[in-house]
């Protein structure tokens, strides 16, 4: 071989070589989860609707990444997934394992867990979205990340696993957890009295307080009532994301934790279901069943209604009646607001940037995997690559316009 062609052929193999290495395709996700039932039960699973139930078989198997796991109990969970073949669930074991974090550092170490479908999320982006800006704000405290379930070697798709709330509160030395229902009602609550030893029903007078107080106390005073039964801080900046979200749905999205405090339950809240952003209007619009009625019979036929009863206020909805009272009451609402303008001040437009990079990276696999893809075929809305790289720009254009906004509007109000 002459030299030149030596050369030519060298020039070649370069070019080949880095090409090669701009296409390079993304590791397989790293944690995969499977469930191993009979097909009978596999077709029961998929074609069930609206209803909750264990999943309960002689020799049914579920592992983590090809190793058997101890299971307690699956059961299927979550109102809106119960209505698609890919269901959520509810995992308990009996052993705790350990499970790599989303930088690859960080590890949890969990019993109890969810695995959320996101039937409803858009692209797989919305939860993390509003968990990632969450968690920065320092009132995200679980564990999360995505992964992939298989049900007899079919994969169902991308999955978010969540630490249990349930399982968090007993860790950090509370005994009393409630998931909020609408008309201050307790949807779910668990009670382990192994701390403090406080009764049942003292917790739950606890939090029926933060309500009845709203009717009896104004401004300064109902602010400390309020205040000392619940986090009134974290309650402020998670109102704020969701005002930067336009978070249409989330009455009922809460957990709330007891903590004792001068020898009385507090409560500390947990956000949950972030799948419903980005909306144009909150959910009370045109609804009768869900708004609050302790300050009287509220109804809204349009979103200009909620706007020209509240104002131009930061407050995306006002369908619970603690919201409704942040945003009537002149004192709680300068709290309110003072409390947003620091968190907002502090957040960054590079911040964006930085967390949808890290989204697109975690989901980056996945994405790259059509069986995986093809599952949204069940869900509310298909996606793609395509779909999900708009997506996810539209939204951190979205996110970084509406946070440019707050800030000017801050700006505004307290020069």
């Amino acid at each position: 071989m002459s030299f030149t062609r030596f050369i030519i052929l060298g020039l070649m193999l370069a070019v080949i070589n880095c090409c090669y290495k701009e296409v390079e395709l993304p590791p397989d996700p790293d944690v995969v989860f499977e469930l191993f039932v009979t097909p009978e039960m596999q077709e029961f699973i998929y074609n069930s609707r609206d209803t909750s139930y264990s999943i309960v078989e002689a020799g049914m198997e579920f592992l983590m990444d090809n190793k058997t796991l101890d299971l307690k109990e699956i059961k299927t969970r979550g109102k809106s997934a119960l209505r698609y073949q890919r269901k959520s669930f509810a995992v308990v074991l009996k052993e705790t394992i350990a499970i790599e974090g989303r930088s690859g550092f960080d590890m949890a170490y969990l019993k109890r867990f969810k695995l959320i479908s996101m039937a409803m999320d858009k692209t797989y982006i919305e939860n993390r979205i509003g968990f990632g800006i969450l968690e920065e704000q320092g009132i995200m405290p679980l564990f999360y990340r995505f992964v992939e379930l298989k049900i007899n070697g079919s994969t169902q798709g991308i999955y978010l696993l969540m630490e249990d709330p349930e399982q968090y509160y007993l860790e950090i030395g509370s005994e009393f957890i409630l998931r909020r229902g609408y008309h201050n009602s307790i949807d779910d609550l668990e009670y382990s009295p192994s701390y403090h030893f406080i009764a049942k029903e003292s917790y739950e007078s606890r939090f029926q307080e933060i309500y009845s107080s709203l009717t009896t106390l104004q401004g300064e005073a109902l602010y400390n009532a309020l205040n000392e039964r619940l986090n009134m801080e974290q309650y402020f900046r998670k109102m704020g994301i969701d005002y930067l979200l336009q978070n249409g749905d989330y009455t009922d999205e809460v957990y709330l934790y007891a903590l004792i405090s001068n020898n009385q339950p507090r409560f500390n809240i947990i956000p949950w279901d972030y799948d419903d952003l980005f909306r144009s209007y909150p959910h009370e619009v045109g609804i009768n069943w869900g708004t609050g009625n302790l300050l009287g019979d509220r109804h809204y036929d349009t979103h200009q209604d909620i706007l020209d009863e509240i104002g131009d206020k930061m407050i995306f909805s006002i369908e619970d009646d603690l919201d409704y009272s942040i945003a009537m009451d002149p004192y709680l609402y300068d709290r309110y607001e003072s409390t947003i303008a620091v968190m907002i001040e502090k957040m960054d437009l590079e911040d964006i940037d930085a967390l949808f990079e890290q989204i697109r990276g975690e989901l980056l696999p996945f994405y790259y995997d059509e069986d995986i893809v093809a599952q949204s075929q069940f869900d509310q809305n298909e996606t793609s690559f395509t779909i999900w790289e708009e997506n996810l720009k539209d939204k951190k254009a979205f996110v970084k316009d509406r946070l440019a906004a707050m800030k000017e509007q801050i700006m505004e109000v307290d020069p």
